[in-house]
């Protein structure tokens, strides 16, 4: 008999186990309610820093969705047409940032992962178009560096959108104390510039971002740094281009953040900057006469008359 009650107490305790495992724990069996489903996804063109679109069709996609990339933040569902989330068609928008290349949109869903979404950011680019007066105007290409300066690249991006560069001139044509040129500096004042003549007024800028220097880019020829001020972190709309090697300034004060650097095919763009026309005027600067550094102001001015994301 033992054996038997043995066997009898088994198939209860299998029976129970059975019972729960077809959803007496309170899981989607037990409420009648499924998980949602992902069958199609895609996602509009990708630019970084702008916002991406990414559509998923399939079946209860009413209920609460949890969507996490490396690439993209800030989800927000759908809820004004054209794109009204529905029960069959999901749309979220996000802002693409924070790493390039390769990136993947994970859909959560009943408590499960149930799809992912891959897309590919492209490195992000600006293009300028640099005038020269009677010398006409030619484009340079800037290749920016958000994997390892994201702040910098955000701020700076953030001045092309709102238009803030166009029509303002590179006012520094910076000499080091043997006289040859060691930047190309730009971003504060409307063009105009006259040598011996006082600038106007600064163009109004934005908050100041925190230094990302000693990220593992150089102040080397052809990159693109953060002008400032003596304080770390004062950084806002001035920008330099290295005409040389300028290793010094990676710590020089606490060092100067580079997030970027001319593309190879329009180099030859800022070897014709440096070598253009420029009168000393140090009264802009508010430098003596006798002072090492003497800079001086390209006349016919270098203006930037368009800057624009193209990448």
């Amino acid at each position: 008999m033992k054996p038997i009650q043995a066997f009898k107490l088994t198939a209860s305790v299998w029976l129970v186990t059975s019972l729960t495992a077809c959803g007496g724990g309170g899981g989607y069996g037990d409420a009648g309610v499924q998980p949602p489903t992902v069958a199609l996804s895609s996602t509009s063109s990708v630019k970084y820093s702008e916002s991406m679109l990414i559509t998923l069709t399939g079946s209860r996609l009413d209920q609460t969705l949890t969507l996490t990339s490396a690439g993209c933040r800030n989800f927000v569902r759908g809820t004004t047409a054209p794109n009204v989330s529905s029960a069959t068609t999901a749309y979220y928008t996000c802002t693409v940032a924070g790493a390039t290349g390769s990136q993947a949109v994970t859909v959560a869903g009943g408590g499960a992962n149930i799809a992912s979404v891959a897309f590919t950011v492209p490195v992000p680019q600006v293009s300028m178009v640099i005038s020269n007066g009677p010398a006409g105007a030619a484009t340079l290409v800037i290749t920016l560096a958000p994997d390892l300066a994201p702040l910098t690249v955000d701020n700076f991006l953030g001045y092309v959108k709102a238009g803030f560069y166009n029509g303002v001139a590179f006012h520094r044509h910076g000499r080091l104390p043997n006289l040859s040129t060691f930047v190309l500096q730009a971003g504060g004042y409307p063009a105009p510039l006259t040598s011996g003549a006082a600038f106007p007024a600064h163009k109004p800028v934005n908050a100041a971002i925190a230094l990302e220097a000693g990220r593992g880019l150089s102040n080397l020829r052809y990159t693109l740094a953060m002008a400032r001020t003596n304080v770390l972190d004062s950084a806002t709309s001035e920008f330099f281009i290295n005409t040389v090697d300028n290793l010094f300034l990676d710590t020089s004060s606490g060092g100067y953040a580079v997030f970027g650097s001319v593309t190879a095919a329009t180099t030859t763009l800022v070897d014709a900057m440096v070598v253009a026309p420029c009168t000393l005027s140090p009264i802009n600067f508010n430098i003596p006469l006798a002072a090492a550094s003497p800079d001086c102001l390209p006349e016919p001015n270098l203006v930037i008359s368009n800057a624009l994301q193209t990448r």
